[in-house]
């Protein structure tokens, strides 16, 4: 987004001619020159006209003997100029150094190529970057409501989230062998933590704008003249006056202009990490009051900025916060800005450094995956502290995903599962079950298996044909669907199901949440419901929802789906219901921090052990649980004690055949019996560590064996010092 105010100059009224022997002899005599900056002008849009009226002012002044001015203009194809060129700027004309036909200049590559012709054609000992265009701040581009760049004959965009531009920097560095000196947005909105993060690593100043800037955007005349009279002049004096010459041309208007310190703007990231882990607190009294007060930047420019807005001043914020611990944040804060300049009452707050700050939950939660992405996001647990804000935090962590090794001699085993990414802190649970059975398999074609009000058989999504179950999608529903037979689950139970639904789900004018949801539940007597999900908001796509069942001998199951008399979406499709029972479902570990965990005394059994994993975040939320996975057992396991090795009391593990009631002895390696238990009948024996006598054990190996009628098994322990 880009709001321009300046005058048109029609297309064609500029002058350009090609390079010839004029082009060659100023690139031979350049080569020694203090600075060659590069503006990348993506015109092929909405722009496209405005470009003309860039280029002249960058004409008035042109290029020195001391300063390449250098450009990429792409227009659009209703241009009379179109397609896409390279110019050295020059005084009154432009030399022409490429003609690059139709190009995406939203493509990563086309953007990397400039910066590398930079280099190729106009060494520096400094190198400078404007990247010019709409823009939006910190998002992964989306047609063109967010993007940097928006190549209209392409269809192509450039964003940020999706790390199209830091790859076009990463390359764009290689080319040119060194960091920028300084890169700079002519775009709205883009000088915001996020996107300073993602062009840390390849310059060493950035500037652009925290709001939106006017149509006419900076002033060339003045950035090349500053340039071109004081060619070495340090990059902060360069950017203090290049903020406030653009301030200074906008004296209506509400502006503001800023240049960030790259390696302080490093330094900031782990300060900023502890200091809103350790020392504020997101979801009190004082944040809420200063979120209210803080400076914010609109996106819309119909309309002046107020607390509704998303995008907020990071620096104004901690200014704002009561209190000496957050003092060296804030004085890393402003150590970051090296030049901040504004103008009119809206921008009256700006610091210099802009950060996303939804005012709402909803828009928090919808963008909170885009940008989990994000270098800022990953560096400073930004979207953590965004979620301690809001407190109402209902999403899902990850469904897990489980995997497991072989099985060892003494039947263990390990399990591993991927991190299930959460905004909140989050504990897993490992679940052991043994001979699970299909006791209901619907392909939801009937609702002779249920008790339905509202509910019916739907023929327009299925995700198995030729139907699935359909909630309804009026306004001022209650339609239930319940389960006519209980189910027995004595062991402990599995539900699956399809889902894909669309339904309300939106803030209203007070700041409430107003939703249209489908409760999933169970019951052990169609009285007394347990909610095991809530599905509202948009899965526009068929996907698995997978839970855990209480082991009880009659659970009925119900979906339940409420709307509100205001907006509805399309409702809520369900299919392929199942549900397995388990002679034996139970908590094997956990809660685990971690994601992998170790099982052990696995007794022989060939039909299999199976195990799943769910993670619960601090807020309570539950993750569907992961796919099970069947680990099987073939040989009996060799004895072992916990801990091993011992030093004073422990468990001894022992497996054999459940037919069999052996006897386990412990010889010495000389074969000395040391301990017997006589008849046993379990698989764990708890044992003092000491011999028949009653005096300890001597540090060392040990042998176990474990006989029985038609049974042996040995294994060794070890004993060591206390």
């Amino acid at each position: 987004m880009r709001r321009r105010v300046g005058s048109i100059v029609p297309a064609g009224q500029h002058r350009c001619c090609p390079a010839g022997l004029l082009g060659l002899l100023l690139v031979s005599t350049l080569a020694a020159t203090e600075w060659t900056v590069g503006i990348y002008m993506c015109a092929d849009n909405g722009m496209n006209d405005q470009v003309y009226v860039d280029l002249a002012e960058m004409m008035r002044i042109g290029s020195s003997s001391e300063v390449n001015i250098v450009v990429q203009v792409d227009n659009a194809a209703r241009d009379s100029h179109p397609s896409c060129r390279r110019y050295l700027v020059a005084k009154d004309r432009l030399l022409l150094q490429s003609e690059l036909g139709e190009v995406d200049m939203a493509d990563t590559l086309e953007l990397a190529g400039f910066i590398g012709f930079m280099k190729q054609r106009f060494p520096a000992r400094r190198y400078g970057l404007i990247l010019w265009d709409h823009g939006n701040g910190w998002y992964r581009g989306e047609v063109q409501t967010h993007s940097i760049f928006f190549d209209e004959s392409h269809g192509g965009v450039m964003g940020v989230a999706g790390g199209e531009l830091a790859t076009a920097l990463r390359l764009g560095k290689q080319r040119l062998g060194q960091r920028l000196t300084f890169l700079g947005f002519d775009a709205c909105l883009m000088q915001m933590a996020e996107v300073a993060a993602e062009c840390a690593p390849y310059c060493d100043y950035l500037f652009g704008s925290e709001g939106l800037v006017p149509w006419g955007g900076l002033d060339y005349t003045g950035l090349t003249g500053m340039l071109v009279s004081r060619p070495t002049a340090t990059p902060e004096e360069f950017l203090s006056e290049v903020c406030a010459a653009y301030v200074a041309a906008y004296p209506d208007e509400d502006v503001c202009l800023s240049a960030l310190k790259m390696r302080e703007f490093d330094r900031l990231l782990p300060v900023l990490r502890a200091t809103t882990a350790d020392s504020v607190d997101p979801s009190g009294a004082d944040m809420r009051r200063v979120r209210a007060q803080v400076q914010t930047f609109a996106l819309n420019p119909n309309r002046p900025s107020c607390p509704a807005d998303d995008h907020v001043d990071l620096v104004h914020l901690f200014a704002l916060l009561p209190g000496g611990r957050t003092g060296t944040l804030r004085r890393m804060l402003n150590a970051v800005v090296s030049a901040n300049r504004n103008g009119g009452d809206g921008y009256a707050a700006a610091k210099g450094l802009a950060v996303w700050f939804p005012s709402g939950y909803l828009e928090f939660k919808n963008r909170a995956a885009e940008y989990r992405g994000l270098t800022w996001a990953d560096s400073t647990g930004w979207l953590g502290f965004l979620n301690r804000y809001y407190g109402a935090d209902d999403v899902k962590p990850e469904q897990p995903v489980l995997t497991g090794g072989p099985v060892g001699r003494r039947g263990d085993a390990r399990l591993s599962w991927n991190r299930s990414y959460d905004i909140a802190p989050v504990v897993y649970r490992l679940y052991e079950g043994i001979r699970p059975r299909d006791v209901l398999v619907d392909y939801c074609e009937s609702l002779g298996r249920w008790s339905a009000v509202g509910w019916t058989v739907s023929t327009l999504n299925a995700r198995s044909q030729p139907g699935s179950f359909f909630s309804g999608a009026e306004s001022n529903l209650d339609n239930q669907l319940v389960l006519i037979n209980g189910l027995n689950l004595g062991g402990g139970g599995l539900l699956s199901f399809y889902t894909l639904f669309n339904t309300e789900e939106r803030e209203d004018s007070l700041g409430g949440i107003r939703r249209d949801v489908c409760y999933v539940e169970w019951s052990l007597d169609r009285v007394n419901w347990q909610t095991l999900d809530s599905l509202y908001g948009r899965e526009p796509a068929w996907a698995e929802r997978r839970y855990l069942l209480p082991a009880e001998t009659a659970v009925w199951l119900r979906l339940r789906y409420v709307s509100n008399e205001a907006v509805n979406g399309t409702g809520v499709f369900v299919d392929d219901i199942r549900v397995q029972a388990f002679d034996r479902l139970r908590l094997a570990a956990g809660p685990i921090p971690d994601t992998a965990a170790l099982v052990f005394n696995l007794s022989r059994d060939t039909a299999g052990y199976y195990y799943c994993v769910t993670a619960t975040d601090s807020f309570g939320n539950v993750s569907m649980a992961s796919q099970l996975l069947r680990l099987t057992v073939e040989a009996w396991a060799e004895p072992y004690t916990l801990p091993a090795p011992f030093s004073g009391p422990c468990q001894l593990r022992v497996d054999f055949p459940p037919e069999e009631r052996p006897d386990v002895r412990i010889y010495t390696l000389s074969g000395a019996l040391v301990k017997e238990f006589a008849d046993v009948s379990t698989r764990e024996i708890e044992w003092d560590g000491r011999n028949a006598q009653g005096r300890e054990l001597a540090d060392g190996l040990y042998i176990v064996a474990v006989q029985g009628v038609h049974f042996r098994k040995l294994g060794k322990i070890a004993k060591v010092a206390r």
